[in-house]
């Protein structure tokens, strides 16, 4: 009984990987891509909104005309401005804002010390900066930003598997 299963599991496994559609972030002078396989997520600026970063799911790449499918809209691939990668995992994004939110909130409370006569010493100024440049120093070690230009460029690939025939002589 459990040789069919694991045999109707490896034929549908087998079925679903026939076909796969990729997004590709090459650099000039490195052998490393970047893959974005269709189902994953996507941080992006547009060219015409170089301000507001876009999250959303790839549901299909168009091959033939070079446009990639969202949830919510279809983006043209040339009109990508710039593609931020978020490799690090919770943990590094959770600790970043916690200590930039503690260091807004040790400021505020400095000055409100301040205010009622306490002095500022040199330990509650380096606590306040320190723990803000921590956390920006994280965020930025952490997220990287890749500008498309002649350097970094995009292209999509299909690697779909045909089933070869055995041809009879």
């Amino acid at each position: 009984m459990t040789k069919i299963l694991y045999l109707i599991l490896f034929l549908f496994i087998a079925n679903a990987s026939w076909s796969q559609k990729a997004l590709l972030l090459e650099r000039v002078g490195t052998l490393k891509t970047r893959k974005y396989f269709v189902g994953e997520t996507l941080v992006y600026k547009l060219k015409n909104d170089r301000k507001h970063w876009l999250e959303e799911v790839i549901v299909d790449l168009d091959l033939d005309a070079g446009y990639i499918l969202f949830e919510n809209r279809t983006i043209p691939i040339d009109d990508i401005f710039a593609i931020q990668i978020r490799d690090a995992g919770r943990g590094a994004r959770i600790l970043s804002t916690l200590l930039t939110t503690f260091s807004y909130s040790w400021g505020f409370w400095s000055l409100v010390s301040l205010a009622f006569g306490d002095a500022l010493t040199p330990f509650t100024i380096g606590v306040g900066l320190g723990s803000f440049l921590i956390g920006k120093l994280l965020r930025v070690a952490f997220f990287k930003t890749y500008r498309l230009n002649e350097r970094k460029r995009l292209r999509m690939i299909d690697l779909t598997f045909y089933q070869t025939i055995p041809i009879r002589t």
